[in-house]
């Protein structure tokens, strides 16, 4: 059974009632660990009628793989071209044909792409998130044998915004400001956090909180660089098996 999440942001009524009545909405974004650019896409979006004196977001570790043709910019919402289900330590193969397979002998704590296509391709990683899966991030990955290893992070970012945005469209800066939040180590792997118009994002003091501006650059808040790359020694070892 899948690990679950969930995070509560705690509001007064009068709270709530402004950020109804000046269309604010909640957005969600998802932390990974990989090498490489890449950028994080909206996770999720609460619009205002969703939004609670208690909010509840709830998540699991349910993933799914994607490739796309998409291109990883600024306000471009990703496509899948296809999609497969996937969990920790798969790796998923892109075939000459651009179709995706997956096999259980990945590189371990990640999930992985090799792309056998003559061409390249936009993957990453869905989550599912208030029982809905959406695409969390978005990287580049080259042809003929390029690799690229994604590892999910049990940490997440929200921002209220009145800005219409989509689910799994890339945003480089920050729309508002945020609060990053870590569930790692969490009781009961929930958070409970605060937001008032005026004080922001708090909880109770916690290092696991961390305030951010808007306009804070998405990827270095949210994409982690690993200290060891697994895509070049899945690249490797897929150029020796080429040779045997």
């Amino acid at each position: 059974m899948a690990t679950k999440f969930s995070t509560t942001v705690k509001m007064t009524p009068e709270t709530v009632q402004a950020l109804k009545d000046q269309g604010y909405s909640l957005y969600g974004f998802k932390s990974v660990e990989a090498s490489g650019s890449g950028e994080p896409t909206v996770w999720f979006k609460l619009d205002q009628n969703k939004l609670l004196t208690n909010t509840l977001i709830t998540w699991e570790e349910e993933f799914q793989g994607y490739n796309s043709t998409s291109q990883v910019s600024d306000n471009v919402t990703i496509t899948a071209s296809n999609t497969i289900n996937t969990n920790i330590n798969d790796l998923i193969t892109i075939n000459a044909a651009g179709n995706l397979s997956s096999t259980n002998n990945g590189p371990q704590g990640a999930i992985s792409f090799l792309n056998m296509a003559p061409q390249q391709f936009t993957v990453g990683i869905s989550q599912k998130v208030d029982n809905e899966t959406n695409v969390l991030c978005a990287f580049p990955i080259l042809g003929n044998g390029a690799a690229r290893a994604i590892t999910p992070i049990t940490t997440i970012a929200l921002i209220f915004s009145t800005s219409v945005i989509e689910t799994a469209t890339v945003i480089t800066r920050a729309m508002s400001s945020g609060a990053l939040i870590s569930l790692t180590g969490a009781p009961g792997n929930s958070r409970i956090v605060n937001f008032g118009l005026d004080t922001g994002w708090s909880a109770e003091g916690a290092t696991w909180l961390t305030n951010f501006n808007a306009f804070t650059s998405m990827s270095s808040l949210l994409i982690q660089s690993p200290s060891n790359s697994n895509d070049r020694k899945l690249e490797s070892e897929h150029s020796l098996l080429e040779k045997v």
